[in-house]
This record gives C-alpha cells, structure tokens and sequence, in this order.
C-alpha cells in the first residue's frame, strides 16, 4: 500500500497529466459562473475538480456490506417518510427552535390541509459511511504503520453510518467519472490500483427518473422532468449528465432547469386539475411537469418568503415529488438520532432487518431538555468528553457541524435554548491509511480518510387505506459515492474543495 504511494510519487507529472485531460475531456469539472470569477471571460470557465491521484484503499467486505445494506435503509427511510405522526413528535422541538424545520413543516401543514393530489413518491437517497477503528491505547505514530497493519486495521475495521441524505443528493456522476478514470488508467499501467469496482450511478438514477416519469402517465399536455437547481451553480457537470441521459431514453425524456426559488415563481403555475405546468419560455407552450427533481432547496437562506411559495407550489402540485417534504424531513440529523435509539428500528422493520442495520449506528445524544439531552449537555461542555464528539445541526451542504474541542466554546456562546436544534455525535475514528490526492491547491500525500457514499433509489405509492401507508413498487442500490480528504481536514464536500472524488481500490 505504501508502495504504491511511492511509485506514484516517483512517476506524479505523468499521472497529472493524464488525469487533467482525462478530466477535462470527461466533464470531470466545476464550472466557475461569470459573477464568480475573478477575471472578464466572453465564454463560460471550469476546472478540474478535486481526484485522487491513485485510488485510495478500502476493505472488500465492508464495500459489499454498504451495498447489501442499502435496500433495507431505503424501506426504512420511505416508511419513515410516510409516518407523520412519529415524525412529528420526533422534530416537535427541534421546531420550536430551527426557523428552517419550521418552515418546512409549515408547507407540509399546508399541503395536508388541501390535500395531497399525488400518491406517487419518488426517492434518490445515499447513505455515508467511514471506517471506524478501535485504536484502544495504541499510541503509535501512524505516519510510521507499516502495509501489512493497514490491512489488518481495514479489515477489522467497523462500517459506521455518517448520515443518511434524502435531498439533494449529489456526486453521483462525479464518482462515475473518476472510477472509470481510475479503471483506464490502472488498464495503462499508469498506477498499479488492481481491485477496482464498476460504478453505475449515473445509469441507475437516471432509470429512477425514467420509472417515475413513466408512472405518472399519459396526459393530454407533453410532459417533462423538472431540476430545480441554484443559482451560479458551480455544480453542473455532476447535473447535466443526468439531463442529457434521459434525452436518450426511448422515447426521449425532457429535463427542464430551473432556478430555485425566483424561476420558479416565475415560471411554474398550477393548473386547474392543480398539473405543475412550467414555461419553458415565452414562446413555447407550458410544459406539464411528471417529476420534479430537487438540487436545490437545501440551505435555509433558500428559505425566504418566495422560497417558501416557491416550495408550496410544487408539494402542492400533482407531479411526482423526489423527494416529498416529508421525505426531505426525514433526512434531519435529529430523525437520524432517534433511529439510532434502542427499539425505534423496530417501529418501521422487521426485528430481522433492524439487526441488520443497527451495527452501523454511533452513539448520538440530543442537546435538549430531556435527561439524556442533559447529560449530552454536559458531554458537550467540557474539552475532555467533547473531544470525542461532533456537534451537528439539521443542514445539508457541508461546513456545518463543530468538531471535538471546539464544541464547548460554541455552545457558550450560543443561547441555551437554541442547543436543542443540534444533535451529538460519537466520532468515528478512522483506521491510518496514506493516499495520494490533488486539489484544486496542490497535491498532498499522507494520511488520508475516506467516505463511501451508497445511493439507492426507490418509488413507492402512498397508501392510506392500508396499515402499511407505504407500498414500495421499486427499491434499488443505484451506485456509489467515495470522496477521500487530508486526515486534518474536517469537511469533506468536494464542491467547497475540502475532499477529493476517488476510488476505492478494495483489499
């Protein structure tokens, strides 16, 4: 394993090389929006986004335990998407103090007040993992750990789930990218990564899309997908793919882009049988909208009174949400937690599947008022306990969560009663591995940390007649994420260019 780090380092320009072109030539980029860049440009720019230099390694079994499990954590996630009563009482006081959990259950109550006019659902999920090592009292350097205790420490190695995301979910198509890349290159000869899986993320959410565009039906009015999508996106090459993909669909499937929330304002209405129509521009037609596909909607600043009408729009319209907001919900850090309690698995699973999945939880505490919640407080409020903690809000996007000794200076100087909108979180403690990485910035090589993300999809219908509300019609792992970052970097969204998209080169 170190080996193959130094047999980079000694052949590193020719790999660059071939990894820029095979990049740039690939849409492996971020794009750089005219408002955004520091120079004048008559034409868009973009640059390579962050990749590993040579895959990086990660343990066989527990990449096929992420895979096996993904299935039963969609069937979780849908029925907890579909039990309002529980998650009601699950996020009743996170509400009372996080403004963005109240405006979105706000524009629930909303919806459900009218009546929902769609039962279709449609969710694009992906669950995160690391590796988590018992190092117990061993206080070896880990820059001097030789090959053969890697692998000893990776294969006895624990999977622990980070989160689980309902919206939004990205990189799909980055990580396709990069694994073929690695896979070319490794075909040359260029590095010497033997073990290294296929990924089919882009095809299989691309069918997810597909499948629920199909299900909505044949209306008179031509139908498309809408993507909703920020504005100055930086992020269109992992977005695009998927576009142009269902364009080669038989028969072809239209994507709409659309910013979120002003365009959607501007250019989505209801119908009178409340279709989302939307106005591709103003000498087209309006478009009757099948799926609407949320990349955008995440950030509570998103969130102003247009985003919330923005938002209401399309909950309360009859296309095919992916995700719904009680799915979107369902994603908080908090409703994580309470799965995470003993026997709450048991509420959506069978004793057999929650079994399954329940290995893979940490420990997690709320920092309310409850007597757990006090002596999470309490946890939390001294450097010694801290330090083996992460503090975590109920935010996508990265760059939110506060880190081990940093945590008891944050809390002091945020009002007690807001510490309830977050949630505690026992570190994982990943096993010492080197890797080889180039940002943006420079390239680095040392100690590294990996993040396996696996997506999976599913459609489902609402059900209310029945017990069982949600009645699954298609479940599926969909692919991979893996980003790797510098073991001192604490974010790893690559977008924001903390970690690196790579591979995993499996042992």
């Amino acid at each position: 394993m170190q080996q193959a780090v130094d047999h980079c380092e000694e052949r590193l320009e020719e790999i660059l090389f071939e990894l820029e072109d095979y990049q740039i030539t690939h849409g492996s980029l971020l794009k750089i929006p005219r408002s955004l860049a520091d120079f004048d440009s008559p034409t868009g720019i973009a640059r390579p986004i962050g990749v590993s230099i040579i895959p990086t390694v990660f343990p066989r079994p527990q990449f096929e335990q992420a895979l096996n499990i993904q299935e039963l954590f969609n069937e979780l996630y849908v029925k907890v998407s579909e039990d309002e009563i529980w998650l009601q009482n699950t996020i009743r006081n996170l509400g009372e103090v996080d403004e963005f959990a109240a405006k979105l259950w706000s524009i629930w109550e909303r919806v459900r007040g009218e009546g929902e006019i769609q039962p279709l659902r449609c969710g694009i999920f992906r669950s995160d993992y690391m590796l988590h090592y018992d190092y117990g009292d061993n206080t070896q350097d880990r820059h001097l750990i030789s090959d053969e205790q890697t692998r000893r420490m990776l294969l006895t190695s624990q999977l622990k789930q980070v989160e689980f995301n309902t919206y939004s979910c990205a990189g799909g198509t980055h990580a396709a990218i990069v694994a073929n890349m690695h896979r070319y290159l490794a075909g040359k000869g260029i590095h010497r990564a033997a073990c290294l899986p296929k990924n089919d993320s882009i095809a299989s959410i691309v069918k997810a899309l597909e499948v629920a565009h199909r299900a909505y039906g044949s209306p008179r009015n031509r139908t498309a997908i809408l993507m909703t999508v920020q504005p100055d996106n930086v992020n269109i090459c992992d977005e695009r793919p998927i576009e142009y993909a269902l364009s080669e669909c038989d028969p072809p499937i239209v994507l709409y882009r659309v910013e979120y929330s002003g365009e959607v304002i501007q250019r989505c209405r209801l119908g009178p049988n409340r279709e989302l129509l939307f106005q591709p521009s103003a000498k087209k037609g309006a478009v009757e909208i099948s799926v609407v596909y949320q990349r955008a909607g995440y950030d509570p600043y998103e969130y102003n009174q247009q985003g919330v009408e923005a938002r209401l729009i399309l909950e309360r319209s009859r296309a095919i949400k992916c995700p719904t907001i009680l799915a979107h919900i369902s994603g908080f850090k908090k409703v994580q937690q309470e799965l995470a309690r003993p026997g709450t698995l048991e509420r959506f699973l069978t004793p057999e599947k929650a079994s399954v999945l329940r290995p893979t939880f940490v420990p997690q505490y709320p920092v309310d008022m409850s007597t757990e919640g006090m002596r999470a407080r309490e946890m939390a409020l001294h450097i010694e306990t801290a330090k083996n903690h992460i503090l975590k809000p109920s935010l996508e996007g990265g760059g939110h969560n506060i880190h081990g000794k940093d945590i008891p200076a944050f809390l002091k100087a945020v009002p007690a009663h807001h510490w309830s909108k977050y949630v505690l979180m026992e570190m994982i403690h990943p096993p010492s591995i080197n890797g080889v990485l180039a940002s943006p910035i420079a390239a680095y090589k040392g100690l590294v940390i990996s993040e396996l993300g696996v997506i999976g999809t599913c459609l489902w219908r609402r059900n209310e007649r029945c017990i069982e509300k949600a009645e699954i019609l298609g479940n599926f792992k969909a692919g991979w994420t893996f980003k790797t970052k510098p073991h001192d970097v604490k974010e790893m969204s690559v977008v924001k260019g903390h970690g690196c998209f790579d591979c995993p080169n499996l042992v």
